[in-house]
């Protein structure tokens, strides 16, 4: 018997919860009043409820359904900031699995994952007696990726000829050099495929606190203002799924941005719990066990 555990950042089901929630991302400390009227504000402006959480489990049922075929799974949610955390997920488990594989949904490996996932599922691992084989996944390298991608932009590219790629910044409190290298290797290898006339490359994310992996994309504008563009698609390719971090910071501040700057604004959506992702992850799966 198996059991996936997929492992998100984790996001409030109510308004009355982001409180909460983010006094849970700031290890209880006070939560700046800027910071909490900006999260308030994206989640009214999604009635308190973010899509990633539907999301994910959409992809638990097809993913369970789908490894049924291969043996005995179960596929279990935790989170890193809500309920259940990974900490509660492991304490619910009995000793009646052969292996875990701790699947966190991230396309790329970096050292931010390792801190905040592996590290906290190995100790929960340990403090719970859990005697099963244990796999970590750092990362998702799949032949199916640029298929994905190459399926959701293809339907841009009447429309669209200059992209920005767009992946979450990290704080740089760690090296974090391979997970901005695979990123752009990945970026490449998707601008090769459709070969479009102006390519940009930039992280976006929260960079008033501290160091954060640039470049930053609103540090792109001479870039892009210099290539006289009048269109631009963006493609959120470091993350798998639609979360408010996208339709906020990307699809209302960010299109706000390129739009004063007289430049028609798209964004291709993420594979989210598309069959082809679910195929994707249980390759990778597969090829772990």
């Amino acid at each position: 018997m198996n059991n996936i555990l997929l492992m998100s950042y984790g996001s409030p089901e109510r308004v009355e919860d982001v409180e909460e929630y983010l006094s849970g991302i700031f290890n209880n400390r006070a939560v700046p009043e800027e910071v909490f009227k900006e999260n308030l504000a994206k989640y009214r402006m999604v009635n308190g409820i973010s899509p990633s959480n539907k999301i994910i489990k959409n992809i638990r049922d097809k993913l369970s359904k789908l490894l049924q075929k291969y043996g005995d799974f179960d596929v279990t949610i935790v989170y890193k900031h809500w309920k259940p955390d990974i900490s509660a997920g492991i304490q619910s488990m009995k000793n009646e699995y052969e292996n875990i594989i701790a699947l966190p949904l991230f396309p790329f490996k970096s050292n931010n994952i390792k801190k905040s996932y592996e590290i906290p599922f190995m100790d929960a691992i340990q403090r719970n007696n859990i005697r099963a084989n244990t796999i970590f996944i750092n990362g998702l390298d799949n032949k199916m990726f640029n298929y994905i991608w190459m399926h959701n932009i293809s339907k841009y590219m009447y429309d669209f000829e200059n992209v920005l790629f767009a992946a979450h910044s990290l704080p740089l409190v760690d090296d974090e050099t391979e997970y901005k290298n695979s990123i752009f290797t990945k970026i490449d290898e998707l601008s090769e495929l459709f070969n479009p006339s102006n390519v940009f490359k930039g992280f976006y994310g929260n960079n008033r606190y501290g160091k954060w992996l640039p470049p930053f994309i609103y540090d792109l504008k001479s870039q892009i203002v210099n290539k006289k563009i009048d269109n631009l698609l963006i493609i959120p390719v470091g993350f798998l799924y639609e979360h408010l971090e996208i339709l906020y910071d990307l699809d209302v501040k960010y299109r706000e941005f390129i739009e004063n700057l007289g430049i028609k604004y798209g964004r291709v959506e993420t594979p989210s719990s598309s069959d082809e992702l679910v195929i994707l992850l249980k390759n990778v799966i597969m090829k772990n066990l």
